[in-house]
C-alpha cells in the first residue's frame, strides 16, 4: 500500500471514529437520565417530608407572635390537620392509596398497638395517619428511629406529631392513656436490607410485645401493599452496606424508586391482649400476622410494573377484593 492510501485510511478511520464520539455522548446520556431520576425521585418524597419542619416552625413564629393567647392543643390540631389534607392529596394523586380494615381501629378513648412492616421509606406511615386523622379523628403516635432526632428542627415536628424514640416505659403510657401507636419491628433494617420478597426481618426484638402486654392492649398487624415496589434499595455488595449499617447505625443504602405505583394498606383483625403469652411468643404471633397479610395480598415477588397496572383495576376486580378482604 502507497503512503496515499495510507493516509486515505486513517483520514477515514479518524473521521468514524470523531463521528462516533457524539453518538456515544448520546448514548449515555440516554442510559444515565432514567437511573439519575429513579435515584432523585426519593428525595423529592424525602423533602416532602422534611418540609413540615420550616412550616411547623412558621406555625410556631406565628402563633407565639399573634394567637400566644390560644389554646395550644386546638392550634397544634389545626396546623396537623393541613398537613393532613396535603398527605391525603398527594397519596391519592401518586398512589391511588387506600386503606382497608379502619374498622379494626377501636373507639376514640381506646388504645391500640399497630405493628407493620417497614418498606423502604415509610411513606406509607404518613398516608395512613393522614386517612385516620381525616376519617377517624385519630392521630397516631408513632416510634421513630433515634437518628431523626439528629435532623435540624426536627424536635419541634416529633413534639407535634407524637414521634418519640420510645421507651417501653412511655410507650406503655401512650396506649393506657387511650392513643394509638405504632411501631415497626424491623425498623432502618428492615428497611435498608428487606428485599421484593418481603420477609420480616425482626431478629429477636421483642420490646414491641413486652410494651403491648403490660399495657394489656390489642395489636392490630398492619401491611401496606406494594411499597416494596414504590421504593427499593440497591441490592449490589449488601454485605458490605450490613457492615457499615451495625457500624454507624444510620440508613447506609442507597433507595431507588418513586415509582406510581398502587398501594393499599391493609389492617388486620386485632390480636387481643392475651396474659397467658410470653413476650416470644406474643412476637411470633404477630409476625405470623403479618406474613399471613402478606401472602393474601402481595404478589410474591413484587414487580413493578404489574404494581403500577394495580391502579388500573377494573371494577369487577375492585369489587371482588373488597369481597374477600370482607371475608377476613
Amino acid at each position: 500500500m502507497d503512503n496515499e492510501s495510507i493516509s486515505h485510511a486513517s483520514s477515514g478511520l479518524g473521521s468514524t471514529l470523531i463521528a462516533a464520539v457524539p453518538n456515544w455522548f448520546g448514548w449515555m446520556h440516554n442510559l444515565s437520565l432514567p437511573l439519575l431520576v429513579v435515584f432523585l425521585l426519593p428525595w423529592m418524597y424525602v423533602l416532602l417530608i422534611l418540609s413540615s419542619i420550616p412550616y411547623l416552625h412558621l406555625c410556631n413564629f406565628l402563633r407565639l407572635r399573634f394567637w400566644k393567647q390560644s389554646n395550644e392543643d386546638e392550634f397544634w390540631k389545626a396546623a396537623r390537620w393541613l398537613m393532613a389534607y396535603v398527605w391525603n392529596l398527594h397519596s391519592k394523586l401518586f398512589h391511588g392509596y387506600e386503606v382497608t380494615g379502619l374498622e379494626h381501629l377501636p373507639e376514640t378513648g381506646g388504645g391500640a398497638l399497630l405493628i407493620y412492616y417497614h418498606g423502604a421509606l415509610p411513606i406509607d406511615m404518613y398516608y395512613l395517619t393522614a386517612e385516620t386523622m381525616l376519617k377517624c379523628n385519630r392521630l397516631i403516635h408513632t416510634v421513630g428511629d433515634r437518628f431523626l432526632d439528629r435532623i435540624p428542627g426536627w424536635r419541634l415536628v416529633s413534639r407535634v406529631m407524637n414521634v418519640t424514640s420510645g421507651s417501653v416505659q412511655s410507650c406503655v403510657a401512650t396506649l393506657r392513656a387511650g392513643e394509638l401507636l405504632s411501631i415497626a419491628p424491623g425498623g432502618v433494617y428492615e428497611a435498608q436490607f428487606g428485599d421484593s420478597v418481603y420477609e420480616v426481618l425482626w431478629k429477636n426484638r421483642t420490646g414491641f410485645a413486652r410494651v403491648a402486654l403490660e399495657a394489656k392492649v390489642p395489636i392490630i398487624p398492619m401491611f401496606t401493599v406494594n411499597i416494596r415496589e414504590c421504593f427499593r434499595t440497591v441490592s449490589f455488595a449488601k454485605w458490605l452496606f450490613v457492615r457499615l449499617y451495625s457500624v454507624l447505625k444510620v440508613p447506609v443504602l442507597p433507595i431507588y424508586g418513586g415509582f406510581p405505583v398502587k398501594l393499599r394498606t391493609v389492617l388486620g383483625k386485632p390480636i387481643p391482649y392475651d396474659e397467658s403469652l410470653s413476650p416470644v411468643a406474643l412476637q411470633e404471633r404477630v409476625a405470623a400476622a403479618i406474613a399471613e397479610l402478606v401472602r393474601e395480598h402481595q404478589r410474591v415477588p413484587g414487580d413493578i410494573l404489574q404494581a403500577i397496572g394495580d391502579r388500573f383495576e377494573t371494577v369487577h376486580a375492585v369489587e371482588q377484593r373488597e369481597e374477600e378482604d370482607t371475608k377476613l
